[in-house]
C-alpha cells in the first residue's frame, strides 16, 4: 500500500469488533493489526506487537481512574477514538479507546514492527519511539481511527503465533496486573 486508504465498510466492521470491549479483551485481539499513518505525501505502515490495557475507573494506573477531565475526554468516546498525551516533557503516547461511549477504557500502543523499508528495526519499539516514528502528537487526540482527516487508521493484519502476557511496564499503581500483551516472537517488543 503506497497510498493512505481507510478500510472499506466490511473491514471497518470487523476492526470495530476487534476494538470494542473491555481493554483486556481488545488488547490481545489488536496484536498483529496494522497502523497506517499519512506523513506528508508518504505513508508509514506498521504491525502492532505490544499493547497495555487500562481499565478506566477500576484501574488506579489509568488516567481516567478519578473520572473524566478535559484532557481525558477522548477516552470516554466511541471505540477507536484516539487519546495522545505528552509524558516526561519529551514523549507522546498513543492510546485507543475500546469501551462504549461514556465508559472509559483503552489500550496503550507500546510497540510495532515497521512494514516499510523507511524505518529501521526497533524504531517503533516503545511508546515514545512509536509516536516519533509515526509523527504522532496531541493534535490527534480526540480524532477517530476511521476519520479520513485524522491521517491514522487501523487495518487488518495477521495475529501473532504466540501471545505473551505480563505486568505493565513503568507504573506504580496496580503494577501486578497482567495487562501487557505482546507478540512473543517479535524483536520489536520492549524488554
Amino acid at each position: 500500500m503506497t497510498r493512505f486508504e481507510l478500510p472499506g465498510a466490511a473491514e471497518r466492521r470487523r476492526l470495530l469488533e476487534v476494538l470494542e470491549g473491555p481493554p483486556e479483551v481488545a488488547a490481545p485481539r489488536l496484536l498483529g493489526m496494522h497502523l497506517v499513518r499519512r506523513v506528508g505525501r508518504g505513508v508509514r505502515r506498521c504491525r502492532i506487537v505490544e499493547l497495555e490495557a487500562y481499565q478506566g475507573g477500576d484501574d488506579p494506573a489509568a488516567h481516567t481512574y478519578r473520572g473524566p477531565t478535559p484532557r481525558t475526554a477522548p477516552l470516554f468516546e466511541a471505540p477507536g477514538t484516539l487519546y495522545v498525551y505528552f509524558i516526561y516533557g519529551m514523549h507522546y503516547c498513543l492510546n485507543i479507546a475500546t469501551e462504549p461511549r461514556g465508559r472509559a477504557g483503552c489500550v496503550l500502543v507500546r510497540a510495532a514492527e515497521s512494514l516499510d523499508d523507511a524505518l529501521v528495526p526497533r524504531t517503533l519499539s516503545g511508546p515514545g519511539r512509536l509516536c516519533r516514528g509515526l509523527d504522532i502528537d496531541t493534535r490527534l487526540s480526540g480524532r477517530h481511527l476511521f476519520e479520513r482527516d485524522a491521517g491514522l487508521t487501523l487495518r487488518e493484519g495477521r495475529p501473532p503465533v504466540r501471545v505473551g502476557v505480563s505486568p505493565r511496564i513503568g507504573i506504580r499503581h496496580a503494577a501486578d496486573r497482567l495487562l501487557r500483551f505482546f507478540d512473543a516472537e517479535s524483536k520489536a517488543v520492549t524488554r
